[in-house]
């Protein structure tokens, strides 16, 4: 711990009071977002590939369900845990223990003989991203000063937002092309030699930092809220898939008195004078609250869009998976010009970019709908062209502005149990999204395969996707134009 404790004391502030900036800071960004392109290309890319797998391994439906679910939920659970560890030990060490470690559970994932071996990879793949990608936002938030924070959050938001579509893309291609005869396992090798460079460069460019407080981790909160959070979304990612069993609602109602007990674990350890797993000081500050507020609505909505649609797609009109994805190109094309626009204009408009936003987001839904209707088993690719771009645009003046909102006054020895109280929140409103959302499709649709009866799915759920945006429109309102001008409580 020699260069953790001589980093603490030269990095365990943000550098926005500094005088100069660190120098390497733009490389340093590189190397993260990498490493959080990785983690979140992987809850993504093994979706597409999941027939090959079964057919390959023999797997059961079962153990198809917890090839994906293994990952979330390890992924999901610790990564509040993950961001007090590089509060503590140094965030450069934990992000480079967990590049590696994910490096080599992607080895044991695209080696592995039997479902159960690749179920175990997977969850310590999850338990991995779960240690480097609450690094990545602490990594910005004392690396950066304050003027330049928001352009980094924006390219954080720019690379997590592209990495659905470049994951449902890139896994079909490489399991198309079959690449040595190795059918689907390259979507977890290609891993290797990425998380080997990562790991070269994140020594070389990325500064160590950690927390200035003596922190110890906090065991018992760590193992409630584990608990907690199992109870959460370990049904909701299951449930729908099991027809929503009783258990899978007893769960549910169990984690609302789990998390209190958490939240009174909590409060006892401050009161003592502990180290509690989460500064539940964060809570006073109201832009942070308001804003996670926001993306229980934004990321809800945004994670049942993709899969309804592609359902939508593929079930309802035909489309072919190689369609449907590249279908989405006007998505991503969109996205990703309005993600970098938005470092531009943010400085301009503040936190009111995310209304524009949700305006063009709104826009797009009521378009598609409309379009669909008029449409119906006619419905092009290219008929759909110009709505996708109006929603993409206005996702991505949303994501990395939201991100920064909610993360633009947290203090600098906050700042890893800030990022994973965000990320976890964040993977709980996709799980929750996706579970909701989900079964308000289907259960709209019923026994009916018409074309007609998946317009009127559609319709349907993405009413609730466009009242969710309503909530974060409003709620965005009530947070200041620009948030880093107001001093926390």
């Amino acid at each position: 711990m020699e260069g953790s404790s001589s980093a603490t004391s030269v990095m365990s502030t943000p550098p926005a009071s500094a005088d100069i900036p660190d120098p390497g800071r733009w490389a340093s960004l590189a190397v993260v977002l990498t490493g959080a392109f990785l983690a979140a290309l992987d809850f993504f890319i093994v979706n597409v590939s999941i027939p090959a797998i079964r057919t390959s391994l023999r797997a059961t439906f079962a153990e198809v369900q917890l090839i994906i679910a293994s990952y979330g939920l390890t992924y999901a659970v610790l990564l509040i845990s993950g961001g007090r560890l590089g509060d503590i030990y140094g965030r450069r060490k934990m992000f480079v223990w967990g590049v590696t470690s994910f490096t080599a559970a992607s080895l044991l994932c695209g080696i592995a003989p039997t479902p159960v071996l690749l179920i175990a990879a997977r969850a310590l793949q999850g338990v991995s991203g779960a240690l480097l990608f609450p690094q990545v936002l602490s990594i910005i938030q004392v690396t950066f000063p304050q003027r330049e924070r928001a352009t980094a959050f924006g390219f954080f938001g720019t690379v997590i937002g592209l990495s659905s579509f470049a994951g449902n893309a890139l896994g079909g291609v490489l399991v198309s092309a079959d690449l040595f005869h190795l059918g689907w396992r390259p979507i977890f090798l290609i891993n290797l030699p990425i998380g080997l460079l990562i790991v070269v460069f994140a020594e070389k460019f990325v500064k160590e930092s950690s927390s200035p407080k003596a922190r110890r981790l906090d065991l018992g909160g760590v193992a409630i809220l584990t608990v907690a959070l199992t109870l959460l979304l370990y049904p909701l990612i299951q449930g729908r898939e099991a027809g929503w069993p009783a258990w899978a609602f007893l769960c549910l109602i169990a984690f609302f008195p789990a998390l209190i007990i958490f939240l009174r674990f909590e409060k006892r350890v401050t009161a003592r004078g502990g180290s509690p797993l989460v500064e539940l000081s964060l809570f006073h500050n109201r832009v942070f609250v308001t804003g996670l507020c926001s993306g229980v609505c934004f990321f809800s909505g945004a994670a049942a869009f993709f899969l309804i649609s592609t359902i939508f797609l593929q079930n309802g009109l035909g489309y072919t998976p190689r369609r449907a994805g590249l279908t989405f190109l006007w998505f991503a094309i969109a996205f990703l010009g309005s993600s970098l626009a938005s470092v531009r204009v943010q400085p301009r408009l503040g936190s009111r970019i995310i209304n524009l936003g949700v305006a063009f987001m709104i826009s797009g839904l009521a378009g598609l709908l409309w379009i669909s209707a008029s449409r119906g088993a006619a419905l092009t690719s290219l008929n759909l062209a110009p709505v996708l771009l109006i929603y993409g645009t206005g996702q991505g003046f949303v994501m990395p502005t939201l991100i920064n909102t909610i993360l633009i006054n947290i203090k600098g020895h906050d700042a890893g149990s800030a990022s994973g109280v965000l990320t976890t929140v964040q993977q709980a409103s996709l799980a929750t999204g996706v579970a909701v959302i989900g079964t308000v499709f289907f259960s709209a649709l019923g026994r009916l395969d018409t074309v007609e009866a998946f317009i009127r799915a559609l319709r349907t759920a993405f009413s609730v996707n466009i009242g969710l945006l309503c909530i974060v429109f409003i709620l965005i309102l009530q947070v200041p134009r620009f948030p880093a001008r107001e001093q926390n409580p």
